[in-house]
């Protein structure tokens, strides 16, 4: 089946560049296109798309008050080269937030957690979001004993699903963009923290091997010699897959593991 889209941009050549990555899916169709919140609004509402790509700033309005007037709720990914919506962009639940100019490997990997979200439509992530909640908060008031601290979690988003994350399987956490991500073997994961929030909750047993990289110092497998005094971690998962450890930080990891 076919995911019907939209794109709503007031800028000819990103709609055109747009066209062209969506063009590369055979299961994506563009069905419609708008420059401007009106025009959206009635876009979006006489084709029901599965899909908006919508843009944030355009005339007559923005990205945010079209998804308020619109009837019919498609999945949303933002396209937009302002950095300061990624926040908000998450409150209303979309799908991914594209920072121009990105490139056809970041559109992929977009349309691919739409299609996971499609797939995962309908699991009770409310639910598990309260549990999360009442775990956080502990034990309730007038209880005779308190409950038991939770184990140490990393929740992540894929689609609509939210999943508590054991640290000890997170190969790594990285910055994309404004984004950050949770490396684990079964794929990766939306976590709505900062990286300097990860690495004091996770500290000792994670290490800042770059500024975008936050590395579990328990799935390492060996460390290669890079470029000008820089290094390559190699990690234990199938692929062997490589995080970069820049050269300041491998002094300090060498305060760690000497070599």
């Amino acid at each position: 089946m076919k995911l019907r889209c939209v794109v709503i941009d007031d800028e000819r050549p990103a709609r055109r560049k747009l066209e062209r990555l969506i063009a590369r899916h055979d299961d994506l169709e563009l069905v419609g296109q708008a420059e401007d919140a009106d025009a959206a609004v009635a876009l979006i509402d006489a084709e029901r798309p599965d899909l908006c790509l919508l843009d944030v700033r355009m005339p007559e309005g923005d990205g945010f008050e079209v998804l308020q007037r619109i009837a019919h709720r498609p999945h949303v990914v933002f396209t937009t080269a302002y950095d300061d919506y990624a926040v908000r962009a998450f409150e209303v639940n979309s799908v991914d937030y594209l920072l121009k100019p990105f490139g056809a490997r970041r559109f992929d990997e977009a349309i691919e957690r739409v299609r996971e979200r499609i797939k995962s439509a309908g699991d009770p992530g409310a639910r598990i979001a309260a549990l999360l909640e009442s775990m956080q908060a502990g034990a309730a008031p007038g209880d005779a004993e308190p409950a038991a601290a939770a184990p140490r979690r990393i929740t992540g988003r894929r689609g609509t699903k939210i999943v508590l994350l054991d640290p000890a399987e997170v190969l790594w956490c990285e910055a994309e963009e404004t984004l950050i991500f949770a490396r684990t073997d079964r794929g990766r994961f939306l976590v709505e923290r900062t990286l300097a929030d990860l690495e004091r909750e996770l500290s000792p047993d994670f290490f800042r091997s770059h500024r975008r990289y936050l590395v579990n110092l328990g799935r390492i497998r060996e460390i290669l010699p890079g470029e000008a005094g820089t290094y390559r971690i190699v990690m234990r998962d199938e692929p062997a897959s490589e995080v970069p450890l820049s050269r300041r930080q491998a002094r300090r990891l060498r305060e760690l593991f000497p070599w």
